[in-house]
């Protein structure tokens, strides 16, 4: 243990020389200190440089490819029918009335008393068949046995074979009720149930399709009126809901389609429709989307406006350094980006579309100059802020996947080198200031045994005139 402020016999501020002596000691590794803060200060400013450079491009890849110009539909009532666009579309205002939309039957059974009551009678054919089918497409048969010849056995069966119908249980009151719905719009797509009871394979058998045993969930209309309601054939559940196209007249033509979704009248325009519009013709209007391009040339502004003032900041000014002042990555970066409103492609620039830089490299964007020239030349337009955006991404890769990370790499390998001479110099410090508190330490002992033999020469001296004085 080192002493404490003072030599205890020399009265020496120890600590204070030690203090002193260290200080001069540790100058070496204060420098080495510094400088890797200066790495690491390097370090963090290229990371916000990537991540300036990151968001740049980004928006650089937003000025690509052929759907930079899209399109836009607008319904007068969303509430009605809303539409999406696709970049075939063709400028256009289309008038549309709908008479209703298309829907999915739903039918229900007759009353059980409980979700656990038996459907089939299984006294005699002990495995029973439920054969379901939508439309046209390929029936599901279903087994029904005493693992699940329940309501709820039955619902749960008819779900679990996929046959395009939803089966839930709804007590209504007066029981409980089985109600199956198709999964599919329009009357294409309505619902027949056969029965085989007797297990043989053939359905709707004499016997079949009576209100007893598994019979009571039969349902094969031969026919339906207009409204869509069936009126005969076998029809031992009961329609709730009725299986209808929609019905749609645009610009005067009537359409019919077995979906709400519609894509295929309207070239590029995709259709949804959600109520009938109450007698009332609407317009849906498709035209070109130029807030959407316009808003991507914003975005690009500002990124790039976000990189310069990090650049700047990097570089620093005459009033003070930045952390990258020397940094050739950063004024190569700088370089490249500066002049970029000045690069023509197809005889057109950065300017002629609105684009442009004060005498402070601030950039901004003049959405009606650039309305202008859109109108007058959208492929032109479209072709040379797909050039510009071509031509600098190959280069910011560069910089974003390989110079800079490199760099950093490099600056860290650095400091992990400073890291481990400054441990060993810590080391060493540490070994020294032991070595001098030692010294210290001996040096005081020794002023201590001078001190105590002064001491004594003294009193032996005293004791001498005090003999010859007696005398």
């Amino acid at each position: 243990m080192g002493l404490a402020t003072s030599g205890i016999y020399s009265g020496l501020d120890v600590e204070s020389m030690i203090k002193g002596l260290m200080g001069v000691e540790r100058q070496p590794l204060v420098k080495l200190q510094t400088k890797e803060a200066d790495y690491q200060a390097k370090i963090s400013g290229l990371g916000s440089l990537l991540s300036s450079l990151s968001g740049f491009k980004s928006s650089l890849g937003a000025l690509k490819g052929s759907n930079l110009i899209s399109m836009k539909a607008v319904s007068a009532d969303n509430n009605v029918f809303s539409a999406s666009v696709a970049t075939n579309a063709a400028s256009a205002t289309y008038n549309i009335k709908v008479n209703n939309i298309a829907s999915a039957q739903s039918v229900h059974s007759t009353t059980f008393t409980a979700e656990t009551g038996e459907v089939a009678d299984l006294s005699v054919v002990t495995s029973q068949k439920l054969q379901i089918q939508i439309g046209s497409s390929a029936p599901v048969t279903i087994t029904i046995d005493s693992t699940n010849n329940t309501l709820t056995g039955v619902k749960d069966a008819i779900n679990n074979a996929n046959a395009g119908v939803k089966a839930s249980i709804l007590n209504d009151g007066t029981g409980y009720r089985l109600v199956l719905s198709s999964t599919s719009t329009g009357a294409s797509n309505r619902i027949v149930i056969r029965v085989d009871e007797d297990n043989n394979g053939t359905f709707e058998e004499a016997g079949e399709t009576d209100m007893t045993g598994l019979s009571k969930l039969a349902f094969n209309p031969t026919s339906y009126d207009v409204d869509g309601n069936p009126i005969a054939g076998v029809i031992n559940m009961t329609q709730s809901w009725a299986a209808r196209d929609a019905s749609l007249v645009i610009n005067g033509l009537t359409i019919i389609k077995s979906a709400n979704t519609i894509n295929d009248v309207i070239t590029g325009v995709t259709m949804s429709l959600k109520k009938d519009s109450a007698g009332s013709t609407l317009t849906l209007d498709v035209s070109t989307d130029t807030d959407a391009v316009k808003a991507k040339i914003n975005s690009f502004v500002m990124t790039y406006n976000s990189l310069v003032a990090t650049i700047k900041n990097l570089r620093g000014s005459a009033t003070g350094k930045g952390l990258l002042r020397s940094d050739s990555t950063v004024s190569l970066i700088y370089a490249g980006v500066r002049g970029l409103t000045a690069n023509t492609y197809g005889g057109l620039s950065l300017v002629d579309l609105g684009v442009s830089t004060d005498k402070l490299g601030v950039m901004s964007f003049d959405s009606a100059k650039f309305d202008g020239k859109l109108s007058s030349d959208s492929n032109s337009v479209t072709s040379m802020l797909n050039e510009t955006a071509t031509g600098l991404e190959t280069t910011l890769d560069s910089y974003i996947k390989t110079v800079i990370p490199d760099k950093q790499s490099g600056y860290r390998q650095t400091i992990k080198t400073i890291t481990s001479r400054g441990l060993d110099m810590e080391s060493r410090l540490s070994k020294k200031e032991k070595l001098l508190r030692k010294k210290f330490e001996n040096l005081d002992q020794q002023l201590a045994q001078l001190q105590g033999q002064g001491n004594y020469i003294t009193q032996l001296q005293a004791q001498m005139k005090s003999i010859g004085g007696s005398r």
